[in-house]
């Protein structure tokens, strides 16, 4: 299994941020899979044909997706935590690439600029942005990552979302003294509305769809 680590990250824009690849951040490693994610999951072991032999995912997670996807698909995923890699690694899953990388960087940019997908996976497209440069700068890379045919999808209630991440020093008495990222309200801008989905698919030449919970869009 070949697992990479950036732990620097450059940015396009001036803006002010955390440093989450200085520790070993626990996030979402333990925690139950969210409901976002399981309407994806849902919807696409639903579809008829599974035909994504190439998978993205973006933020890992407790890998419960790359546990019901590795056997037919070859699934890379990024985190910004590490402990997320550490329970990634644990399931020791064939078909199943990882690495600490920030989906705003410049890294991240280069890597979906040297990478090809027919799925890319992301709950909650801009909730964590800095800006609306970076967002715009990511899903430049992300859609030119697609093949021809290739699909991305979000969740809607994920696009409802506006949080930032703060790096904490914490205690539980399973954990004992740790490291976590912690969720707190973030900039209302990084709502994702409809209009504006509907703009990138217009800029990109991409078919936008709605299915309930979920949107998608492909090439």
């Amino acid at each position: 299994m070949k697992i990479l680590n950036l732990k620097k990250m450059n940015y396009i824009c001036n803006c002010k941020k955390e440093n989450f690849f200085d520790k070993n951040y626990t996030y979402w490693e333990d925690r139950k899979v969210t409901n976002d994610e399981l309407n994806i999951i849902n919807f696409l072991i639903k579809s008829n044909n599974f035909k994504y032999k190439s998978i993205l995912h973006i933020g890992i997670g407790n890998s419960y997706f790359a546990n019901n996807f590795y056997k037919d698909s070859k699934i890379t995923g990024i985190t910004i935590s590490q402990k997320e890699i550490d329970k990634a690694k644990s399931y020791n899953l064939s078909n199943y690439d990882f690495f600490l990388c920030d989906k705003y960087s410049k890294e991240f940019n280069i890597f979906t600029n040297k990478n090809k997908f027919d799925l890319i996976v992301d709950n909650n497209l801009k909730s964590y942005s800095c800006c609306q440069e970076s967002f715009e700068f990511m899903m430049d890379g992300i859609i030119e990552s697609m093949n021809d045919k290739g699909m991305l999808i979000t969740s809607i209630n994920g696009m409802k979302w506006f949080k930032k991440l703060k790096p904490k020093f914490s205690f539980t008495l399973k954990k004992l003294f740790h490291f976590k990222l912690k969720e707190i309200n973030g900039n209302e801008l990084n709502i994702l509305t409809i209009n504006e989905l509907k703009d990138l698919s217009k800029k990109h030449n991409l078919k936008i769809f709605f299915d309930n919970k979920l949107c998608y869009l492909v090439k």
